[in-house]
């Protein structure tokens, strides 16, 4: 991965936006393009077109960005000063990619802007695609038969950006590949998943690979388990029933976000620190997953859905109840998994997985639990209350929070200071944001940065992508069956009781994270 202060120039780049009348754009992508533009990594002459159906004006386009940029930017106040040069290359125009009349004069109207902003045409291009999947395809058909697809190479390219869900099982994602793959080489497809943004999640690479007192103890030999969890306190706002019930937290969530998590912790260091080798190496863990059971998949799989409960003390609907959300809706909105990574370093150690909605926080991390000394010394020392606990209830554990404060932190045991051999545990914290004293990159900055650099190392590869689908499909088409019903769970709890007896079969448990509010 590229440095971030590495000196590249991004004069010739113009970025395209399909979609650009969405929410993606309005609160992700254009805020984090004026942060990068702030914190000087993007140049003055970067082009940024929007390009969507609906019509209006370069004008009304720059005051609806203007609006979501002074609420979501990172880097403090939109000044009047400040908008008036930034969105000088803000363009809009008006495309329907479905129609093929309209096709043909794409390339002149981008090619007009590129002419308006530094005198030329530019033959360097980012087309983020922050469209409804059914238009993925369309999006890249319209780029190509407007002759916009080169082969790449120093001088002229193409990288094309899709949003998440690429595809909703095993074959839609495949034929998508395909259908691509007619229009595209892989190196010009980077498939985002804002997860692996995220500086703890950059971080756990570096952490492993380069402390090597780390390294060797990543391993059947001293990890006992690991949990990956992924909460989210909200339920279904803004009117994405329709969405969400056709995706689930399976697709949505787990699919994604949890595995390509999961492969972090779990691949091999790679023989050279490329994105190539590293997406090589997580390869090798997706096509080794196995399920934590050799039964069927209610033995180790959990579905559940929010009913009616509390979350902050108020009052919130399940989700049954949702806007656009049917009222016999079988989807799920939580997932728990025991897995398996069958592979010499890993072999015997499940990997428990958890993501819902309406948690009683919002928290995602990596808990890295260690095995127990293989002798308890102190079976005869003193415990006072809760503050002394024997080793064997209070193992050793390594966590990687990645939201909502990141940071990364070691727990282990000490003597309590006083006359008697008390053992009390302690946690050694490292926050970001507390040790370098200034607000974190956002994900979609970092792998902006990274799109214009042509670093693919934080996108998932085709092959990913399949071999993630080709695990998950199977519990895909249990839950879809007729009479598949996902266990119920107040909202406001940590699931459903299915979850919790998950690990109790093993005389293990769930973590309860140690939340921002907790911190």
């Amino acid at each position: 991965m590229a440095n971030a202060n590495s000196s590249i120039d991004l004069t010739t780049a113009t970025i395209l936006i399909f979609g650009a009348s969405g929410d993606l754009t309005a609160r992700k992508l254009i805020p984090a393009l004026y942060d990068l533009w702030s914190e000087g990594f993007l140049s003055a002459d970067l082009p940024i077109i929007g390009l969507a159906r609906r019509s209006k004006t370069d004008e009304q386009f720059r005051n609806e960005q203007r609006d979501t940029v002074a609420q979501f930017t990172r880097t403090g106040t939109v000044t009047d000063e400040k908008w008036a040069t930034f969105s000088k290359r803000l363009f809009y125009r008006e495309v329907d990619i479905t129609d093929e009349s309209d096709h043909a004069k794409l390339k002149d109207s981008i090619e007009a802007v590129e002419r308006e902003t530094i005198g030329d045409i530019i033959t360097k291009r980012v087309a983020y695609l922050a469209t409804a999947p059914s238009l993925f395809y369309p999006a890249v058909q319209a780029l190509s038969r407007a002759q916009m697809v080169p082969r790449n190479s120093d001088d002229e390219w193409l990288r094309v950006v899709i949003e998440k869900p690429f595809g909703h099982d095993l074959e839609s994602a495949q034929q998508l590949s395909q259908q691509l793959s007619e229009l595209l080489t892989e190196d010009q497809i980077y498939r985002i998943d804002h997860y692996l943004g995220k500086e703890t999640v950059q971080n756990i690479l570096l952490f492993r690979l380069s402390n090597s007192i780390f390294e060797p103890l990543l391993n059947r030999n001293h990890v006992d388990h690991v949990q990956i969890t992924v909460a989210e306190s909200q339920g279904i706002e803004h009117g994405r029933g329709g969405y969400y019930d056709r995706s689930g937290a399976l697709r949505d969530v787990l699919q994604n976000h949890v595995l390509q998590l999961l492969c972090l912790i779990a691949m091999e260091p790679p023989a050279l620190f490329s994105g190539e080798e590293i997406r090589d190496e997580k390869l090798k863990v997706l096509k080794t997953l196995a399920p934590g059971t050799k039964g069927p998949v209610s033995e180790w799989a959990v579905a559940g859905q929010y009913t009616a409960g509390q979350s902050f003390g108020q009052a919130v609907p399940g989700y049954r109840e949702e806007e656009r959300v049917p009222p016999d809706s079988t989807r799920e909105t939580f997932v728990a998994m025991e897995v398996m990574v069958e592979n010499w370093r890993w072999e015997g150690v499940p990997f428990y997985l958890r993501t819902g909605k309406r948690m009683p926080e919002r928290v995602s991390e990596i808990a890295i639990q260690f095995k127990h000394p293989p002798m308890n010394l102190f079976t005869t020392v003193e415990c006072d209350g809760d503050i002394c606990s024997l080793v064997e209830r209070k193992p050793n554990e390594l966590i990687f929070r990645i939201q909502p404060k990141e940071s990364i932190s070691m727990k282990f045991s000490t003597k309590r200071p006083g006359m008697q051999y008390q053992i009390q545990p302690v946690t050694m914290d490292f926050a970001f944001e507390d040790a370098y004293h200034k607000s974190l990159p956002e994900a979609y900055e970092r792998l902006l940065m990274d799109v214009l650099r042509g670093d693919s190392t934080l996108f998932t590869r085709s092959d990913e992508l399949e071999a993630a689908w080709k695990f998950v499909t199977p519990v895909l088409d249990a839950w879809e069956k007729a009479d598949h019903t996902p266990e119920p769970y107040y909202a406001g709890t940590w699931g459903p009781a299915a979850a919790t007896a998950l690990l109790n079969k093993s005389n293990r448990r769930w973590r309860t994270p140690a939340t921002s509010k907790k911190e």
